[in-house]
């Protein structure tokens, strides 16, 4: 059981040495801790925002939580009937070239029925048509991603022409160039999609490839339920397994090296926490040397090792609550605030008006007791040599 004497002694120990008014080891750490968890926060939630910014671009506009292939509209109706599924879209997709006076452009060309704007709301908003519209019922048009366009060097009310291989057989390909004419731009925020990429109808794009396969978006209300909608997907008649894939395995690759990107930038910031728990070590180490006389007037009254031991973690304890606690406070408002801060800085970029955050309350609490484990730990192993000190040792040369 923790005694008092024992907070009583330990808050003697972290506070500022008075007498030769230097600033407390103890604090000095604190401060180190803080400054450690408010980089960490600060760096985490933007690299957050970017990375939740790309995955609802590519879940909203491509991947979709589920992709079907190979069903009848009597399947069709049976699962925009499952429980949880928010929206169901049919589309084709095929890869082309598409050619301007300026330039020629490798481009994923998608087919969406006239109606898809009712259909899922969610990819025209993700979509971001920023200029113009799709209009479906103006043939032979479409909507293109704005870079797209600048490398294109047109506009809307521009022609476009598209080169897509016809015959069937490999044997019969031939190149066939169809124009169309650009009636929107969007900007979804996710440069992959807004250089290379342009909305059609489904029939317009059946006239460049007769060939596309339809295939059907398939979006949740919870898109961490997947695993569970497909298998209820899977159930139904004439659907089968192998034709849905979900948006985990359609993006696998991106996802690790995302997952990857973030462990390493913990594991680099955290070596703040490193260094710092280094200097707890040799700062309680140095105190403990200091304190001897002390240590062992405690020992000679019937103080246990453990009990002295005690004084030194919760000090550790406290240099990570403290800083920590102060570097939670200091990261949420520097991330809270980080657009208006660069602003003042003038360090905003003129190619990124803001920069998107995304808190995260478990990686929070993740940070702040990593934070506070490692000082604990750090004066746990330099408590060690509480043990080898005696009373006989001590007193002996008083």
């Amino acid at each position: 059981m923790l005694k008092k004497w024992v907070l009583f002694i330990s808050s003697r120990y972290i506070r500022a040495d008075r007498k030769n008014r230097k600033v407390s080891p103890g604090v000095l750490s604190a401060a180190g801790i803080a400054v450690g968890v408010l980089a960490l926060i600060s760096v985490i939630s933007v690299m957050n925002g970017f990375q939740m910014g790309f995955i609802e671009d590519i879940l909203e506009i491509s991947s979709f939580h589920l992709r079907i292939s190979d069903i009848d509209q009597d399947s069709l109706s049976e699962i925009r009937a499952v429980k949880g599924i928010k929206s169901v879209l049919p589309f084709y997709e095929t890869k082309t070239l598409v050619t301007s006076p300026y330039a020629i452009e490798p481009c994923l060309v998608k087919g969406i029925p006239a109606d898809a704007r009712e259909l899922d709301p969610a990819l025209f908003s993700q979509l971001n048509i920023f200029r113009g519209d799709y209009i479906p019922e103006t043939e032979h048009s479409l909507v293109l991603g704005r870079i797209l366009a600048v490398k294109l060097g047109l506009s809307i009310g521009d022609t476009v022409s598209i080169i897509a291989l016809n015959g069937g057989t490999f044997k019969n390909l031939r190149p066939e160039t169809t124009e169309f004419t650009i009636t929107g731009l969007f900007q979804s925020g996710y440069d992959d999609f807004d250089m290379s990429m342009m909305i059609m109808s489904e029939d317009s794009l059946l006239d460049i490839d007769s060939a596309a396969v339809l295939k059907y978006g398939v979006k949740l209300d919870n898109r961490f339920r997947d695993q569970q909608a497909a298998s209820e997907i899977a159930g139904i008649s004439g659907v089968n397994a192998e034709d849905i894939t979900s948006w985990r395995e359609y993006n696998r690759a991106l996802f690790s090296a995302l997952r990857l990107e973030k462990v390493m930038m913990f594991l680099l910031l955290g070596l703040i926490f490193i260094v710092v728990s280094f200097g707890i070590f040799n700062s309680t180490r140095r105190t403990i040397a200091e304190k001897q006389e002390e240590i062992g007037i405690l020992r000679a009254i019937g103080s246990t090792p453990s009990q002295i031991r005690q004084i030194f973690i919760i000090d550790g304890l406290i240099i990570g609550a403290g800083g920590g606690l102060a570097g939670v406070i200091g990261g949420l408002l520097v991330t809270y605030n980080i657009n208006g801060i660069l602003g003042l800085l003038s360090l905003r970029s003129s190619f990124l008006i803001n920069l998107p955050v995304r808190v995260m309350p478990a990686e929070i609490i993740s940070i702040f007791l990593f934070a506070v484990l490692f000082c604990i730990f750090s004066a746990f192993a330099a408590s060690a040599k509480v043990s080898s000190i005696t009373p006989q040792e001590v007193l002996r040369y008083e």
